[in-house]
């Protein structure tokens, strides 16, 4: 088997095994080149060993995302396929761009970015038990998520299916049962729907996976607002017309 370059300085890459994981690490600048699903191996090794830092309370929310399209771009090639690599923000927010092949599915790492990572997943524990707390306040006096609150969503989307119906006929109610299907699951599974990780917003492997739960009084807050939306539109333009 040839030995694999690296992509920045294109020196040999040499064979390890780091946290019972075989990765290949640059010697001279100090990159891991990562094959598919390597890097999440290697830093679940590191969070069992508590070697893993926690993000400080403005690393982990007072962040605003970047686009990679803003960044200035090196080509970077593959080391396993010398397919031309694609440069992606990890989770979308973290702000620690990476490589990915779009062949092989592999991943390089710069010098220290692999702690970023783990350090963006790890997050900040104190601030994150003080949300879950609000979180689970506020959950215990929201009525939105509740029996009352599912019936009045019910209610509100069958009047917009008989609504739809009458204007824009048979198809028109069919795109709006489509419409309903994500606000209704969000406020009668908002619970069950923020639990979800390691998924992904598409099915394309390019979009990054969830790494982190989402509280359930907001995915159901969020299902209620797009539930209202089409509601909020027509009143808008009901009285923009007068």
């Amino acid at each position: 088997m040839s030995v694999l370059k690296c992509p920045v300085c294109y020196k040999d890459l040499k064979k390890i095994t780091y946290e019972k994981q075989e990765v290949d690490i640059c010697e001279s600048c100090g990159g891991v080149w990562f094959d598919r699903e390597e890097m999440l191996n290697v830093i679940n090794g590191l969070f069992s060993k508590n070697l893993i830092e926690s993000e400080s309370v403005s690393e982990a929310y007072g962040k605003s995302a970047l686009a990679s399209k803003d960044l200035e771009q090196y080509k970077r090639y593959c080391p396993r396929c010398r397919e031309k690599m694609e440069v992606f923000n990890y989770s979308y927010d973290s702000n620690v761009f990476l490589d990915r092949c779009p062949n092989c599915k592999g991943i390089w790492a710069d010098r220290r970015e692999l702690e970023e990572v783990g350090k963006y997943i790890k997050g900040n524990p104190d601030v994150d038990k003080y949300a879950e707390v609000l979180a689970s306040e506020l959950k215990k006096g929201s009525r939105l998520s509740g029996g009352k609150g599912k019936a009045i969503a019910v209610v509100i989307a069958q009047f917009y299916l008989v609504a739809a119906f009458f204007v824009m006929g048979f198809e028109g109610m069919l795109r709006m049962l489509m419409f309903l299907v994500l606000p209704l699951a969000c406020i009668f599974f908002g619970g069950n729907l923020g639990s979800l990780t390691e998924v992904r917003f598409s099915l394309s492997f390019a979009r990054p996976v969830i790494t982190k739960p989402t509280p359930g009084f907001l995915v159901v807050f969020g299902g209620w607002l797009l539930l209202l939306l089409p509601l909020v539109v027509y009143l808008v333009e009901f009285f923009a017309e007068m």
